[in-house]
């Protein structure tokens, strides 16, 4: 009896003394109380020290996540503002490129090009004789007249460039007279051709035999 009496007792000491030794591991929190009657709680320095470095943890883990959040954000938005130039600059081009066609445009009509003629300045007249050439002209106003024949015969000649212009002055009128054929079925066919293209001169043109120039190359 006595023996287990003597066990039991030296388990509480045991028991006892863990406790003791858990509670001094165990940081404690102290209170004061000051002249006003308020009660001031102190945490253990560990402990606050313990809290405070977790709570920088947290802060600069927050910190980075907001960093990498706005580097995202300005590399996005750079990229929107590399695209936005692009189609800026795509943009200018195409207006550039259609303010050039319609100058071009403008051009052409303002300065028409000049057809390229069949005949050159190296034929020669080999010989001439009598054949056919049509009347695209004839007046007897001595102001205007001349003029006249002129821009006709460069209207012609603009869609006609293989039929040579001849302007002359037989009083009292200028006329013109366009070609060298030899027969009068090829002015016939000249003619039609060119009544088609300017049929207000029509009326005026007329075939008549003339003398023709025999070109070296005809």
């Amino acid at each position: 009896m006595l023996r287990k009496l003597h066990i039991r007792a030296l388990c509480l000491c045991m028991m006892l003394i863990v406790a003791l030794a858990a509670t001094a591991q165990r940081p404690q929190v102290t209170d004061r109380l000051n002249s006003k009657g308020q009660v001031t709680v102190d945490a253990p320095k560990d402990l606050v020290k313990r809290n405070n470095s977790d709570l920088n943890k947290q802060q600069t883990g927050n910190k980075k996540v907001n960093d990498k959040k706005k580097t995202e954000t300005k590399t996005e938005e750079a990229k929107l503002n590399e695209l936005d130039d692009d189609t800026a600059k795509e943009s200018k081009k195409d207006e550039e490129k259609k303010k050039d066609e319609e100058k071009d445009k403008k051009k052409d009509e303002v300065t028409p090009k000049k057809p390229k003629r069949t005949h050159t300045s190296q034929q020669t007249i080999e010989d001439r004789g009598v054949g056919y050439r049509i009347q695209a002209y004839s007046d007897n106003n001595h102001k205007t007249a001349k003029a006249a024949a002129q821009k006709r015969a460069r209207d012609i000649a603009m869609k006609f460039p293989q039929y040579r212009s001849y302007i002359s002055y037989k009083a009292p009128a200028w006329r013109l007279r366009i070609g060298d054929f030899k027969t009068q079925r090829e002015a016939q066919a000249a003619l039609q051709r060119i009544k088609s293209v300017y049929p207000k001169f029509a009326r005026e043109m007329v075939i008549v035999r003339d003398r023709i120039n025999i070109w070296s190359n005809d």
